[in-house]
């Protein structure tokens, strides 16, 4: 039985996600011996990221130019704004790659060497990536590319969108891409199971992609899609079966068992009612396995690592995920569905947390930590720092945290000891009023009195914030700015703010009573049959347009007061300069 597990662009390039060791731990465990893990987002970063395809892609820029020059006059037609545009793009990129082309390897080696530790030179190198990516990506324009994400014309929202952007060879980023360098190897693979885990909107059109591109070449291949954006989208897969034309099925919510037995009955009697949270067709009808199975936490193993290319990620040290708990211990909050992701909350025993911490330390070299539960418990927080600190490994490590009274400058104080580098919180506002509508269940003292332990203990913090919560004002906007833009966190090491503009997404709980939230109407996106979101009109506050506009007025405040390198641009790398910035500090 061969399994292959895909985790497609677009993604961070700083570190591995943790859906995929922790399926192909699960499966090795439970007898499945040929299971490899591919993460093709980092794979393909790497292979355009190199002198000799920028040198072909600029050849085929230049000939693309002399083809459309050549078909203009030959017709004698004038150009369409269309094309005018996408002549202009393609110019500017063969005027660029000749001189970005010898840069793109050496700002690669400079992020996974010594040098990234160098803010200038690490600047230079996520700049030059970005605008490298940015114009190779000119031969599919108006689509294009950076490490983070990739952006088309095509609404991932609706079917009928998304399967015109399957078969846009002109636009269609990823159908080349794979062609050359991924697709040859999966077949001559030939798993029973292909695996795809789509956990961000931006690996919807990357992941359907590679799907129906495996599918069209060999129908004996079983593609099954995981992760939170399709667990999401349950009901709505009940009417879009068009989307089993080229995938046979999806797992929804947690995958371990689920992807063990469907392995099982593929191998066996392909009795599909006996693999849990499946969604498949049979008889012409959509199928859902319930009730939804969750995992026992404490009998899975270690995530595996094994088969990822480590050595290829954007940083010099391996910043590794673990899970501390599944689901939200609190999930309260009005604007929140990642309770949607998983069905309650669960914890991993702490002995077990630190025999993965252990394992993994010690197997793949590094000391470096991140918990990637939704928040971290306050219990589980000292439990992890008192065995940490009786340990003396020298882990390092940050984790989502939120704010609670029980966070002590003790506590604090104690996780600093044990490792704790940086600590995660959803502030989303300072406004008292806006926060108690929110259901946040924190108080602005609290807030305060934590993120000054926080500066008292040396542990770096980063905000999140929401712009436009339905009945906010400016000025209340207003007030989360100035807060965040307080000097004492911007002269802390450390420190990141990244603000959201809010939007009212699929089952979150202000979308079941939204006139307690002053809103008018609630409307689904025309023509949206995967959506994820609502437009909404509001009775007071900032209009949605308003709400925009504050938006970019507060991203451009931030901007002018917090560089985002690296803090504000990736978490794990963030993490390694402030452990690499605490370590030379020491005498």
């Amino acid at each position: 039985m061969k399994v292959l597990l895909i985790f497609p662009p677009s993604w961070h390039p700083s570190q591995p996600y943790l859906s995929l060791p922790s399926l192909t731990a699960f499966l090795r465990q439970n007898g499945v011996r040929e299971v490899v893990q591919r993460d093709i987002n980092i794979e393909l970063l790497d292979a355009l990221l190199t002198e000799k395809y920028c040198g072909e892609s600029y050849q085929r820029i230049v000939d693309k130019i002399r083809r459309m020059d050549t078909m203009r006059a030959a017709t004698h037609w004038g150009v369409a704004p269309g094309e005018r545009e996408k002549r202009q793009a393609l110019v500017h990129a063969a005027e660029t790659i000749p001189e970005i082309m010898k840069k793109v390897e050496p700002a690669k080696n400079t992020l996974r060497s010594e040098g990234f530790y160098d803010l200038e030179r690490y600047m230079d190198s996520v700049n030059t990536i970005n605008e490298a990516l940015g114009v190779l990506s000119a031969l599919y324009y108006p689509s294009s590319m950076t490490a983070l994400n990739n952006d088309m014309r095509y609404s991932v929202y609706a079917s009928r969108e998304i399967f015109r952007a399957l078969d846009d060879e002109e636009e269609n980023i990823f159908l080349n891409l794979y062609k050359d360098h991924i697709l040859p190897s999966i077949l001559e693979f030939s798993p029973m199971v292909l695996g795809i885990s789509i956990t961000s909107t931006s690996q919807i059109l990357p992941g359907l992609t590679l799907a129906k591109l495996v599918k069209d070449r060999n129908k004996e291949i079983h593609i099954t899609i995981g992760g939170s954006v399709f667990t999401k989208l349950i009901e709505n897969l009940k009417k879009v079966d068009g989307l089993f034309s080229i995938v046979d099925s999806f797992i929804v919510f947690e995958g371990e068992h689920a992807l063990l037995r469907l392995t099982e009955q593929l191998n066996g009697k392909r009795d599909f009612k006996q693999v849990p949270n499946l969604i498949y067709r049979q008889n012409n009808s959509t199928r859902i396995n319930e009730p939804f199975y969750s995992e026992d936490l404490n009998v899975l193993p270690t995530p595996d690592f094994d088969g990822l290319p480590l050595n290829l990620y954007l940083a010099p040290e391996s910043v590794l995920p673990v899970q501390t708990s599944r689901g939200c211990y609190y999930r309260k909050c009005t604007f929140c569905n990642l309770h949607l992701d998983h069905r309650n909350f669960r914890l991993r025993r702490t002995e077990l947390l630190l025999g993965d911490i252990h394992t993994l330390s010690q197997k793949y070299h590094t000391p470096h930590f991140f918990f990637t539960d939704e928040s971290v418990p306050i219990n589980k927080l000292r439990e992890i720092s008192e065995a940490l600190l009786e340990k003396q490994w020298g882990i390092k490590w940050m984790g989502g945290v939120r704010f609670e009274k029980a966070l002590t400058g003790e506590l604090l104080g104690k996780m600093s000891k044990s490792g704790c580098q940086k600590v995660v919180f959803g502030l989303e506002s300072y406004n008292q009023r806006v926060l108690d509508l929110m259901k946040k269940g924190i108080k602005t003292d609290v807030v305060k009195g934590v993120l000054d332990a926080c500066l008292k203990a040396g542990i770096s913090f980063h905000l999140y914030i929401i712009v436009g919560f339905p009945t906010e004002t400016e000025k209340e906007a207003q007030e989360t700015l100035d807060f965040v833009l307080n000097k004492e966190y911007l002269d802390s090491p450390g420190y990141s703010c990244l603000p959201s503009l809010f939007g009212m997404e699929k089952d979150s709980p202000i979308t079941h009573n939204p006139s307690e939230y002053g809103l008018q109407s609630i409307m689904s996106p025309k023509g949206e049959d995967l959506g994820l979101g609502y437009f909404y009109e509001v009775e007071q506050g900032m209009s949605p347009e308003e709400a925009e506009r504050m938006y970019h007025y507060v991203i451009t405040r931030l901007s002018e007061k917090l560089c985002p390198f690296p803090y504000n641009y990736s978490m794990s790398d963030g993490l390694l300069y402030i452990a690499h910035r605490k370590h030379a500090l020491q005498p």
